[in-house]
């Protein structure tokens, strides 16, 4: 795809966010990938018409939002993005101070199965239709406390089908070794109960309280290729931000 296909569109907001927004467009439509340099300054300039002090500008904007990182002596790099997902607030409180979770990951499940109406209408395809799902269980040390239900478009299944699904995080293992890349997602989160199956796989009685959390990941130009349910055990579950 060339990058002349995006242009600069001048609103009221100052020029370097307008040419902050056009280099953004390049990176979400795939025209720079991650791993990629972006062009040198001199082209960028003389392609929207700024001046190198509008254009770092806007650079220095993409890089405080975590998109592209200077290499000193070799140029502008486009990173992929860091999802900071709900699922990193699963915690244990009861064993030290609050460790972190370092999962180990069981895969229960590998299949093609027929979308519901939920996984159809959010991977936009037509319910029933046949797509991949990978069922993981993520454990703490011997204790179980993540249920994982990752279904996939048949486009990016018939890639993946073979992957390593244990390894965490998983984007990177889809990105490194298929060439898949996740630019963007979605995320719910609410509170629920748990259902006979749940409660099985995660060692907790029926109708325990448990935190659900339902992801669509995208890749470029907005195209959905993942639907995420995560069923967590809410005593194992804490959310904390810092508001300052």
């Amino acid at each position: 795809m060339d990058d002349s296909t995006v242009q600069l569109v001048r609103t009221n907001a100052p020029l370097y966010r307008d040419v902050a927004s056009a280099l953004e467009a390049c990176i979400r439509k795939g025209i720079w990938k991650p791993g990629d340099q972006i062009p040198p300054e001199s082209e960028l300039e003389a392609r929207f018409g700024a001046s190198r002090g509008t254009l770092r500008a806007a650079v220095a904007e993409l890089v405080k939002q975590g998109l592209l990182k200077p290499q000193p002596g070799k140029g502008t790099f486009v990173l992929g993005p860091l999802f900071n997902t709900m699922e990193a607030y699963f915690r244990y409180e009861g064993v030290g101070r609050d460790p972190r979770i370092t999962p180990k990951v069981e895969v229960l499940k590998k299949a093609l199965v027929k979308a519901d109406e939920q996984t159809a209408s959010s991977l936009e395809l037509e319910p029933q239709t046949k797509v991949g799902l990978v069922r993981r269980l993520r454990f703490q040390k011997n204790e179980p406390f993540l249920v994982l239900d990752s279904y996939f478009i048949p486009s990016v299944w018939e890639k993946i089908k073979n992957a390593d699904f244990k390894i965490h995080p998983l984007y990177d293992v889809l990105k490194e070794n298929f060439g898949v890349y996740v630019v963007s997602a979605d995320e719910y989160l609410r509170a629920g109960l748990a259902s006979e199956e749940i409660s099985k796989q995660l060692n907790i009685e029926p109708g325990s309280a448990v935190i659900e959390i339902e992801r669509v990941a995208y890749t470029f130009e907005n195209h959905p290729i993942e639907y995420r349910r995560a069923t967590g055990r809410a005593d194992r579950f804490r959310y904390h931000v810092k508001l300052a």
